[in-house]
């Protein structure tokens, strides 16, 4: 009989510690919608675009005075180096791109006209070389007390550089350094 009082009171207290623990459990749930919910955003950075690498450059000195009496202001404003590559991926040289702004300082009553070739002009590589414009577009002859804007192009060899920009007019030479931003 002892026996039986026994196991009918283990019976009860395991039914008790059951029902317990249920309880318990909607405690927690309950506890759980009275929390208060954070969120978190992460930003997903667009994908790269598949461009040729590019490098910009600065003039320095950003301007030159050509022409034996002055007349000549030419202003670089902006230099861009861009890599080409064959279809395999090697490297085939780059462009330099440079767009300039050619003031002509002269009256109009003195009426002095010149042009500002591309064809005269010399990028000087960081390999001592010096190579001719490979083309330009806009207007490098302005009028009196006029501004023209102007883009010259280079193509460079494969592994070079530009280092210096030189400007022939009227018997005058004036150079610029480029450098890398």
């Amino acid at each position: 009989m002892i026996r039986q009082v026994s196991k009918l009171s283990l019976l009860l207290l395991g039914t008790a510690v059951i029902s317990s623990c249920g309880n318990s459990s909607k405690k927690a749930q309950g506890a759980d919608s009275t929390m208060t919910k954070t969120e978190t955003t992460s930003t997903v950075s667009p994908p790269k675009e598949n461009a040729p690498a590019s490098t910009e450059f600065k003039a320095v000195p950003d301007s030159a005075i050509l022409g034996k009496n002055s007349e000549a202001l030419v202003k670089v404003t902006a230099a861009k180096n861009i890599s080409l590559q064959d279809a395999e991926g090697k490297s085939t040289g780059s462009e330099l791109t440079l767009n300039l702004s050619i003031t002509n300082k002269s009256k109009l009553d003195n009426k002095i006209f010149f042009s500002v070739q591309s064809s005269d002009a010399r990028l000087e590589l960081d390999n001592s070389t010096s190579i001719p414009s490979s083309g330009s577009t806009g207007t490098s002859n302005p009028e009196p007390e006029s501004t023209g804007q102007a883009e010259w192009k280079f193509n460079l060899p494969a592994g070079t550089q530009p280092k210096k920009l030189n400007f022939f007019l009227d018997g005058t030479r004036v150079s610029v350094n480029l450098e890398k931003k």
